[in-house]
């Protein structure tokens, strides 16, 4: 086939990856699904081997191969894989990540030929269960965390079984799940026609050879690019904070060797299963490995079996991101997988920026976790109701080696990230929002700043029954996740609070204006943990919580003193972040101080010697030297800080000489787990800062927890 014609049929099988989405966005009734774009869609091999998949959440559609292949070994003689079926599945033992995530999948024949497969998986409003929404918060197996479907056929021969589309309706507490599994059915016969006008125009052998050549090319390409990054290893250690029943931590360790055009993802040391919800499954792993694998190393490749091709996975069973049944799962999604995703994203964005032709692809974590803020009751328009608050999808986007991450730009394995509109929230459900509005200081400091990420409050409003009910599962109060890179600096924690006896929502009946930030909210605040069962929150209780922020690059002291102003007066840091961390003074007119920045940068510099810096006027680089961070430098056996020349030790250890410097998270601004630490009176986080013995250049900022093992790297060469 020439490579025109391979092009052309191979953007129309991306299409019809696409087209499935939008249908099924289009007909799905969830909030969660055509606001969240909470949803993904993949075209598959006869065998189940992924070929591409839709612009939407990419750790879902990483395993609708999976769930291609329990189909294939349970179902093959009974009851039977024909034409015009379809199978639901969301059994994460199965190869669904948590039982919300719902999938169906489809074999294509044509020509009588099985020919492809189909995948379309979505977030479910509900899934029954012990609590609304599907986050079982206080589940010690998976048994109780709701229905948890093995592939079953709900679609022979082109009809719908209504025995188990019944069968999935009497489990649920929201009537829309059935409006959103018949929206999965449609864009199932959305793909099938794509592809049979593809067979149509080009023939099926044409078809079948682009599919094919499509992973080989990817391959071939992502081995290429493997070799020509520097060969070694970085570890990774983050951790998953509360498991449902105690605020027990949970760490997951990866080292990551790059040999050659070969990537080996090793998790051994990663704790063993929790006893609560934030266990993942082995699928729950390989998304996250393939999810920032894809983004970081893939970016302009097709993601699909041909990079899965030159990855190599070590993971205990019975571990926290592969736990061993029956153990709990129901919030993998947003506690295993998005911190193994956050060690795949510090480990493989260090080795870019050790890369002299890549390093501009590397960038922080974004923000570092997500959340499942539950919200049930009956609506204003009397039926009842589960609603998952969605705009946590506004995350911030990781900061990059030239610039800034974006504000609110997103969450990390959402490639077509979207946020609700307030008034639609509004009209559907009996909430009213107070705010939603960008979170002061989220964004991680550093010479460029991570993404901010935001803060909402809102009340039960005009509620039938007086009252709703909330549940929350969140990870990452007591640390950042988001870590930076270079020196820079993590992004802000989570926090999940109640106000009692607000008085607020007399006074918005009044015709006040409602208070604008949690500063300005009235009443009793009570910190919750950041897994919280459900409750009930009546009238004048306001619900408030704000999500993660993203990590910077770079040391905060070298940020250009004019843009560290431009975020002052935009309210993007607060003054003491200003002074304190990025060194600036203004003049009496509010114009940068040029004279006095300087010397305050010179204080925080002598401050973290304990004594006078050399100078930082750029280090003399011998011939052949390359760069393998922001500031550090790589010559022969030593490795050195480019500013001043400084040796900060070698390829094996580049850190091992630097001045190592303990404190408390709150050095990285404030919201950074200090809330938490309170609240379970412990303090078990701290913030290693490894600066140049020379000059005092920030080099590097961890989050590490006491007692835990310690991230690092070394190269090979």
């Amino acid at each position: 086939m020439n490579p025109v014609q391979f092009e052309v049929i191979w953007h129309r099988i991306l299409q019809v990856a696409e087209e499935m989405g939008i249908h099924y966005l289009r007909c799905s009734g969830s909030q969660t699904v055509v606001t969240g774009n909470d949803g993904a869609t993949a075209v598959m091999l006869p065998d189940g081997g992924l070929v591409a998949i839709g612009p939407y959440i990419a750790t879902q559609s990483n395993v609708l191969p999976l769930i291609v292949e329990s189909t294939r070994r349970t179902c093959p003689d009974n009851p039977g894989i024909g034409e015009g079926d379809i199978f639901i599945c969301n059994d994460p033992y199965s190869g669904a990540i948590h039982h919300a995530d719902v999938a169906v999948v489809a074999p294509i024949f044509i020509e009588g030929e099985l020919t492809a497969w189909l995948g379309v998986s979505g977030h479910q409003l509900d899934i029954g269960g012990m609590e609304a929404g599907g986050f079982a918060i206080n589940a010690v197996d998976t048994h109780q965390e709701g229905l948890r479907i093995p592939p079953v056929k709900i679609v022979e021969g082109g009809r719908l079984r209504e025995d188990i589309f019944a069968w999935v309706m009497n489990q649920v507490r929201d009537p829309l799940v059935g409006l959103d599994v018949k929206a999965q059915l449609a864009a199932i016969h959305v793909g099938e026609r794509g592809l049979r006008q593809i067979s149509e125009r080009y023939g099926a052998g044409a078809l079948r050879e682009v599919m094919t050549g499509s992973i080989d090319y990817a391959e071939r390409r992502f081995r290429e690019r493997l070799r020509s990054l520097p060969d070694g290893e970085w570890k990774e250690v983050q951790f998953i904070d509360h498991d449902g029943h105690t605020p027990a931590i949970y760490r997951i360790e990866l080292k990551l060797t790059k040999a050659d055009d070969r990537l080996i993802f090793d998790f051994t040391g990663t704790s063993p299963n929790a006893r609560g919800l934030i266990n993942s499954t082995y699928s729950g792993l390989i998304a996250g490995v393939l999810c920032g694998t894809y983004i970081l190393l893939a970016y302009d490749l097709p993601w699909n079996r041909g990079v899965h091709n030159c990855i190599e996975v070590i993971s205990e069973p019975g571990t926290v991101n592969n736990c061993a049944y029956p153990a709990p799962c129901s919030m993998a999604t947003i506690s295993a997988v998005i911190v193994t995703i956050d060690t795949v994203f510090g480990s493989a964005a260090r080795m870019l920026l050790a890369s002299e032709d890549l390093r501009d692809e590397a960038m922080s974590m974004w923000t570092g976790s997500s959340m499942g803020p539950i919200v049930s009751g009956t609506s204003q328009h009397g039926h009842p109701f589960v609603y998952t608050e969605m705009s946590h999808f506004a995350g911030g986007g990781g900061a990059r080696v030239d610039a800034d991450g974006v504000d609110t730009g997103g969450i990390v394995f959402n490639t077509t990230p979207n946020v609700a509109n307030i008034e639609e929230i509004e009209a559907d459900f009996p909430l009213l929002y107070l705010f939603r509005r960008h979170l002061e200081d989220s964004g991680g400091a550093g010479r460029f700043r991570g993404g901010r990420s935001a803060e909402l409050a809102y009340v039960a409003w005009r509620a039938p029954e007086g009252f709703l009910e909330g549940s929350f599962a969140g990870t990452g109060g007591e640390m950042p996740n988001a870590v930076g890179l270079s020196g820079g600096l993590p992004g802000a924690a989570i926090r999940l609070m109640m106000v009692s006896e607000s008085g607020v929502h007399d006074a918005i009946e009044r015709g006040e204006m409602p208070p604008a930030r949690l500063e300005d909210i009235p009443g009793h605040r009570e910190m919750l943990p950041v897994k919280h069962p459900r409750r009930a929150f009546g009238r004048n209780e306001v619900w408030y919580h704000n999500w993660q922020g993203a990590a910077g690059y770079g040391d905060p002291i070298a940020r250009e003193p004019g843009k560290v102003a431009e975020d002052l007066r935009e309210g993007v840091i607060s003054a003491d972040t200003a002074g304190d961390i990025y060194g600036l003074l203004l003049d009496p007119s509010g114009g940068v101080d040029a004279g006095g920045t300087a010397r305050r940068r010179e204080e925080i510099r002598r401050a973290r010697l304990g004594g006078e810096p050399c100078p930082t006027g750029g280090a003399e680089l011998p011939e052949g030297a390359r760069r393998i961070t922001d500031d550090l430098w790589l010559s022969g056996s030593r490795v050195f800080c480019g500013r001043c020349g400084e040796t900060t030790g070698g390829p094996e250890a580049p850190l091992a000489l630097a001045k190592e410097i303990e404190g408390p998270l709150t050095g990285a601004g404030p919201v950074r787990g200090e809330a938490y630490s309170a609240l379970y009176g412990t303090e078990r986080f701290f913030l290693i800062r490894h600066v140049c013995p020379g000059c005092g250049t920030q080099l590097e900022a961890r989050v590490v927890m006491t007692g835990a093992p310690r991230p690092g790297w070394r190269l090979s060469g």
